[in-house]
């Protein structure tokens, strides 16, 4: 399974839509045309370590950005009604890249904070990820075409 943050983001909008309903969701922060109920992803930070075996993890650290009309009386209530929601419903989420069944990825370090009427809710994904290769490892010696000079 190839992992990609728009595949990432499509997993998330997918999974959260029944239960944020009327919220518009985009991938990436978003300048013109906003609804005024919408979710971006954001990616705050990444580490890699590599591993034994070609394997390595790739921690991500990721921002979903809530915002609200501006203004209204009850912003403030509503943005903590979605915190509460994605309180529930981010432990796990299901992951898929479109080629394969979804898979369940697991959340960490989550919290969330209201600043200026948006609602960030931060976590983690710890992710064990391989580089694909594309190259020939091995040929048959018949096929090497070398010269000896």
């Amino acid at each position: 399974m190839t992992f990609t943050m728009l595949a990432l983001s499509r997993s998330l909008a997918d999974y959260l839509a029944p239960s944020l309903p009327n919220v518009s969701f985009y991938a990436d922060p978003n300048q013109q045309g906003t609804a005024s109920r919408a979710l971006f992803l954001r990616q705050t930070n990444a580490r890699i370590t590599s591993q034994v075996g070609g394997r390595f993890l790739r921690r991500l650290g990721l921002d979903l950005v809530y915002l609200e009309q501006l203004n209204s009386v009850d912003a403030e209530t509503r943005l903590q009604a979605a915190a509460d929601v994605l309180d529930q419903r981010m432990e796990t989420f299901p992951y898929s890249s479109g080629e394969e069944r979804p898979v369940l990825l697991r959340t960490y370090e989550r919290h969330w904070e209201i600043t200026d009427s948006t609602l960030h809710y931060k976590f983690d994904l710890q992710l064990w990820l391989t580089y694909k290769e594309d190259a020939v490892l091995m040929q048959s010696i018949q096929e090497l075409n070398m010269e000896v000079i």
